[in-house]
């Protein structure tokens, strides 16, 4: 089923139409113009305000994650038509950067819909896989997880292996050796904190097993993920995602969709 929403950007319809062309198990396409690169954040963030204020029925379920370009879309909403909204995380917690966390945008939300949040109780990053482990099986966890997959939608960021423009960066969850594994491995992105390449094939590295957020195959099953990225730089992190199916429906700005485009036809 096709999701049709009318973009009113009338000069990005073309692009658009270009990427769900070339990635067929995409539900919709959002693109946008970006007056600079540097704006890019508070763009998307309007356009995903914009894209979940017409989609969003009362009652509806939502999995959130965490990031720049999702604490722009809670702070752009600017109406409520709708109410009762359940919101649930899609992976643990940040320790520092409080804007950006998962909770703190999920509860905004919540605030903003008049309904409620569900928690994934533990740090995004955990020490070892053992922790990890302890924190995905503790009854409460397997509640929210368990109601993640359930989300009729869900709003993720996209994320780099550029350090300047990485969460972890500004989280200090990973030191040097890790991200140079990770791109050692060929890792160019990540969701809810779990890196993949630009085939779309998840990495695995000893981080992959520390992070305590819903698997990605699962991401993979859900209904409707709604991908929130762009910017230059995240050019091959969308790319690895659209390739390995990550997200249904996809909001980004003209000249990263113009790349993709680009590299797609190049590549694919």
């Amino acid at each position: 089923v096709k999701i049709s929403i009318a973009s009113p950007y009338r000069s990005c319809l073309e692009v658009e139409k270009r990427l769900s062309q070339l990635f067929p198990a995409l539900k919709d396409v959002l693109v946008v113009p970006a007056p600079s690169q540097e704006a890019v954040f508070e763009t998307l963030g309007r356009a995903g305000a914009w894209y979940l204020e017409r989609v969003l029925r009362d009652g509806d379920l939502v999995g959130i994650a965490w990031g720049r370009t999702l604490k722009q879309v809670a702070l752009s909403i600017r109406r409520a038509e709708v109410k009762n909204l359940k919101f649930v995380t899609l992976v643990g917690g940040l320790t520092s950067s409080a804007s950006l966390n998962p909770y703190t945008i999920g509860e905004k939300l919540a605030s903003i819909f008049e309904g409620e949040c569900y928690y994934l109780y533990a740090p995004a990053v955990v020490e070892n896989e053992e922790t990890r482990n302890f924190y995905l099986h503790e009854q409460i966890n397997r509640r929210t997880l368990d109601l993640a997959r359930q989300a009729k939608w869900s709003l993720v960021g996209i994320g780099t292996v550029d350090a300047r423009y990485s969460i972890y960066s500004l989280t200090g969850f990973i030191d040097y050796h890790e991200w140079e594994l990770l791109r050692q491995k060929g890792a160019v992105g990540d969701i809810v904190g779990q890196f993949y390449d630009l085939h779309g094939n998840i990495v695995e590295t000893p981080l992959h097993r520390r992070t305590v957020a819903i698997p990605l195959e699962d991401i993979k099953k859900m209904q409707n993920v709604i991908g929130i990225a762009g910017g230059l730089n995240k050019v091959e992190a969308i790319l690895g995602a659209l390739r390995g199916g990550y997200i249904k429906i996809l909001i980004t700005d003209e000249l990263t969709a113009l790349k993709i485009v680009e590299r797609e036809k190049e590549e694919g």
